[in-house]
């Protein structure tokens, strides 16, 4: 009985690792430069949506004249679902990129929750960070 309930929980144990890896692999940590992407390279068109995850685990979609708070990861889903439908958003998912502006603070949970609900959608979740030093 004992042997039973260990196969279980490795069983168990395996397939939560195993999602993890499966959904966190190709996670790429992007940095914000003024106005140097402009003079570059000619790349296809990428459309950013920006969300912020503040130190206390709660999100934010980020606009250029507001941020709109938003209450779980099934809110930016909906979110992410409406602008894709109404085509504020490319019809090739793999040409938007969700900037995730997290806070140094931030829980992980959220932020791991964040990421495999964008993934879950089919656009790339990209964490960010600003240098610094400028």
């Amino acid at each position: 009985m004992i042997d039973f309930l260990f196969l279980m929980l490795a069983l168990f144990a395996t397939l939560a690792v195993s999602r993890a890896v499966l959904m966190d692999t190709e996670v790429e940590l992007v940095e914000l430069k003024a106005e140097e992407g402009a003079r570059g390279k000619k790349r296809e068109e990428r459309h950013p949506v920006n969300l912020s995850i503040t130190a206390d685990g709660k999100y934010k979609w980020i606009t250029e004249f507001q941020e709109y708070p938003m209450e779980n990861t099934k809110a930016i889903q909906e979110e992410l679902s409406r602008q894709y439908s109404l085509g504020t958003l490319p019809q090739e998912k793999r040409l938007t990129e969700v900037l995730l502006h997290i806070d140094k603070q931030a829980p992980w949970d959220p932020i791991a929750n964040a990421i495999f609900a964008i993934r879950e959608m089919g656009f790339d979740a990209r964490p960010v960070y600003e240098n610094q030093a400028n």
